[in-house]
C-alpha cells in the first residue's frame, strides 16, 4: 500500500503539504506536533528539494545548500527535536574566502582588523570601504544591490566584493536585484542608523563584527545536509509522504474542504486528495498555476517571479602533492573572462567529503547572466569549471590536480531572483491568500531568503499560521 491508498476511504487530512523540501517537511513536522493528520505529496522521486546530498564513488556531494551557521536557530531546533545533534560537524580551519581577480584567487581578510592587508582591492578602495560609517544614509525602496553597495562601500567594493558574491551565492546580477529585497537587514540598518556598521553594532553589539571564522561558525551534518529532510520525513508516521505525485489542480469544495488533483497520469487511478488545510511549498510558477483560478491576482504576481538557472559541477580526484587549495571557496568577479560563478572547496571545509588523500570541489555555472549555460553538455560544463579552478589557484604543471570523479546536477528553476519590490509583492500575495483562501498558506523558497534555515523557518511559520487561524475560527 502506498500513501495515496492509505488516505482513501478516510476523513480529509488535517493538512496536505505540497512539496517535500525542507520547508514542506518542516511544516508537516510542526503540524504533527499539533496532533494533526498530515500528508505530504512530492513531484520528485526523493525528499529534500534542493537540499540533496549524495554519496558517489567515495565522495559526498551536495547538489544545493551544504551548511548552516550558528545563528540558524530553526535548524538547530529541528536537529534537537530529531536527535541529530551528534551528527553535526564543524567547519575545519582555515576557512579562507577568495575572489578571482586579475587571473588569480585573492584571499579576503579573515577579520575586520585585516581589511587593509592583502591584494583583493586597491588601498583607495579599502579606505573607501572603511569610511562606510561616515557616509550619510540614504536608504531608498528602489535601491538595487549595486546602487546600495556603491553608496555604502564604494564602486570598487561593489564590483570586486559584492557583485561576485551575489553571483556565486544567489546566481544573480547585483544591478537587477533589490537591496531591500535581497539584504533587508543591511538596508534597514542604513535606514534606521545611517550606516550598516553602526546599525550592526547597535543591533548585535560586539557579536556584529566577528574576529575570525570560529565566531562565524559553519556547520553541516556528517552525511550531508540532505540528512535533515530525510530525518524529517522519517519522523512522520508511516505512509505520510508520497513521492512521484505532482499536483496539477487545486480546488475548494463548498464545505471548505480542499481537493488536490494529481497529474492526469495518476488521476485516473487515484481520486483527489482531500484536506482541511493546504500548504504550498512549490516554486513560484508552479504555485501560480495552482492558484490561477482561485486567486488570479496573486497568481499573476507569482508568475512574474524569475528564477536563475544553475548547473552544479562536482570534480574530485587524488592530491598526491597536497596542493589542493584550502578554505571555503572562490567567487568569480564578473567580466574576468571565466564562465563560472564560483567554486566551493567542500573537501577542505568539512571532513568526509572525499576519500583520504583526495579533493572535492563544486563549481556553479549559469545564473542570471548566463542562463543558456545550464543546457551545455556535461563535458563542456566540466571543462569550464576545470579551467576556472586551474586559473584561480594556479593548478597546472607540477601543481595539477588529477580528476577521477565528476558529476553534474542541473537546476532549471534554482534560485528566485528578488528584484526591486519583490518583498512588498510577496507580502501582498500572502495577505491576498490569507483573505481570499482561508486554510491555505504559502511557504515556497521565493517567499524567503536562500538556504535551509529560511526554508525551515518559512515552513514552521506556515503551519503555525494555519493553527492560529483554526484557534481563532
Amino acid at each position: 500500500m502506498n500513501s495515496l491508498q492509505s488516505w482513501q476511504d478516510q476523513p480529509p487530512l488535517d493538512l496536505a503539504v505540497v512539496g517535500a523540501g525542507v520547508a514542506g517537511l518542516a511544516a508537516a513536522h510542526r503540524a504533527r506536533q499539533f496532533g494533526w493528520r498530515v500528508g505530504v505529496v512530492e513531484a520528485a522521486r526523493a525528499v529534500g528539494g534542493k537540499v540533496r546530498s549524495e554519496r558517489r564513488d567515495g565522495y559526498l556531494v551536495e547538489h544545493g545548500p551544504s551548511c548552516f551557521d550558528r545563528s540558524s536557530k530553526t535548524i538547530w531546533q529541528l536537529l534537537g527535536e530529531l536527535g541529530l545533534e551528534s551528527e553535526v560537524i564543524t567547519a575545519r580551519q582555515p576557512a579562507y574566502r577568495y575572489i578571482y581577480r586579475d587571473r588569480a584567487a585573492r584571499r579576503l581578510p579573515e577579520h575586520v582588523a585585516g581589511l587593509l592587508a592583502g591584494d583583493y582591492m586597491s588601498m583607495a578602495g579599502k579606505l573607501r570601504m572603511l569610511a562606510e560609517p561616515l557616509v550619510l544614509g540614504d536608504a531608498r525602496p528602489d535601491d538595487t544591490v549595486w546602487s546600495f553597495a556603491c553608496r555604502r562601500l564604494g564602486q570598487e567594493a561593489a564590483h570586486y566584493l559584492v557583485a561576485p558574491f551575489v553571483a556565486a551565492l544567489l546566481a544573480g546580477d547585483s544591478r537587477q536585484l533589490g537591496a531591500r529585497d535581497t539584504f533587508p537587514t543591511l538596508w534597514q540598518w542604513e535606514r534606521e542608523s545611517g550606516s550598516m556598521g553602526l546599525g550592526a553594532a547597535l543591533a548585535l553589539g560586539a557579536e556584529a563584527l566577528p574576529r575570525d571564522d570560529t565566531a562565524l561558525g559553519r556547520y553541516t551534518l556528517r552525511d550531508g545536509l540532505g540528512s535533515l529532510p530525510k530525518a524529517l520525513a522519517a519522523a512522520l508516521p508511516e505512509l505520510s509522504v508520497q513521492l512521484s505525485a505532482p499536483v496539477e489542480h487545486l480546488q475548494r469544495r463548498s464545505d471548505g474542504v480542499w481537493q488536490l488533483v494529481l497529474h492526469h497520469a495518476m488521476a485516473d487511478k487515484y481520486p483527489p486528495i482531500l484536506a482541511k488545510r493546504v500548504i504550498l511549498t512549490t516554486p513560484a510558477k508552479t504555485t501560480a498555476e495552482l492558484l490561477k483560478t482561485l486567486a488570479p491576482l496573486a497568481a499573476a504576481t507569482l508568475a512574474d517571479v524569475t528564477s536563475a538557472r544553475v548547473a552544479v559541477v562536482h570534480l574530485g580526484g587524488p592530491d598526491p602533492h597536497r596542493v589542493a587549495p584550502q578554505g571555503m571557496g572562490v567567487a568569480m568577479v564578473p567580466g574576468e573572462g571565466l564562465r563560472t560563478l564560483g567554486i566551493l572547496l567542500p573537501s577542505s571545509l568539512f571532513a568526509g567529503r572525499a576519500p583520504a588523500g583526495h579533493w572535492l570541489h563544486t563549481g556553479m555555472v549559469g545564473g542570471a547572466g548566463d542562463p543558456e549555460a545550464v543546457d551545455l553538455p556535461d563535458e563542456t560544463l566540466i571543462s569550464l569549471v576545470r579551467r576556472a579552478q586551474e586559473q584561480a589557484f594556479g593548478l597546472s604543471g607540477a601543481r595539477e590536480l588529477p580528476v577521477e570523479f565528476s558529476a553534474v546536477m542541473r537546476w532549471r528553476d534554482a534560485i528566485a531572483q528578488p528584484r526591486v519590490g519583490h518583498s512588498e509583492a510577496m507580502q501582498q500575495v500572502t495577505a491576498t491568500v490569507a483573505r481570499e483562501l482561508p486554510g491555505l498558506a504559502l511557504a515556497g523558497s521565493y517567499m524567503c531568503s536562500l538556504g535551509a534555515e529560511p526554508a525551515a523557518r518559512a515552513g514552521l511559520a506556515a503551519a503555525e499560521s494555519l493553527f492560529a487561524a483554526r484557534a481563532e475560527a
